[in-house]
């Protein structure tokens, strides 16, 4: 499922100590309601330790997914995503690492960089009929990425997300 590819993608990419970052404004209501099926799920504080005790999360603060699915191509657009992305743009030390574009699909990741450590990653996964934000506070090594692909935590978010349908 390219959901926990490019959620693995983003968490891999978080690689120091951690590090306050800004809250980013989530807010879909309008592409929500014209999406077929939706999963919106926001984990911190203490349930997300509750959840991810032992599961190579300890240097992730929160994670927030946004899923949406469309009936029809052109539900939306990519001016949907501008706010956000205005966002990031214009926040101190936030930068966009990638950006890969293919006939229907784009996928971007930004990262942002306080006190010379990265402390957010946010990633924006936009296909014809489907759309995936995912926002990571907190940092995670190399060592707890490799972890968190190997374990069944990913498959776990996912399949929480899916519950929330």
């Amino acid at each position: 499922m390219r959901f926990a590819v490019v959620t693995l993608l983003a968490g891999a990419m978080m690689l120091a100590a951690p590090a306050s970052a800004q809250k980013l404004e989530l807010k879909f209501d309008a592409l929500a309601a014209k999406a077929s099926d939706k999963a919106e799920l926001d984990l911190d504080g203490g349930l997300l330790k509750l959840i991810s005790a032992g599961d190579g999360l300890s240097g992730i603060k929160a994670i927030h997914i946004r899923n949406y699915e469309f009936a029809q191509t052109g539900a939306y657009s990519d001016k949907d995503l501008e706010p956000l992305r205005k966002q990031v743009t214009e926040a101190s030390g936030w930068s966009r690492v990638v950006n890969i574009k293919e006939k229907d699909e784009n996928t971007e990741i930004f990262v942002s960089i306080q006190g010379g450590k990265i402390s957010a990653c946010l990633v924006l996964s936009a296909e014809a009929r489907e759309l995936t934000v995912v926002h990571l506070v907190g940092t995670l090594t190399l060592a707890q990425a490799k972890e968190l692909a190997d374990s069944d935590v990913l498959h776990g978010l996912t399949g929480m997300a899916d519950d929330v349908k």
